[in-house]
């Protein structure tokens, strides 16, 4: 995927997530700047519709706040 592409899923994702969307894996992966495979084994809940995941921007948000670590000076 070229930059272009990954930056175009990242703004999308980035909408949704705002809007409250549910978000695919390829934009929770440009979203987190992560590849897809390390997506799935992040303790993420999904939501399964037919053979697609989707993924609940509240759960995307709260792994992001509960990954948060302090700086050390």
């Amino acid at each position: 995927m070229s930059k272009q592409e990954r930056s175009g899923l990242a703004n999308e994702a980035a909408r949704k997530l705002a809007a409250g969307a549910l978000l695919t894996l390829d934009e929770v992966a440009a979203l987190l700047d992560l590849a897809p495979l390390t997506v799935h084994r992040l303790p993420l809940p999904t939501v399964r519709l037919g053979r697609s995941l989707r993924f609940d921007p509240a759960d995307v948000r709260q792994l992001i706040e509960s990954s948060k670590e302090p700086v050390l000076c």
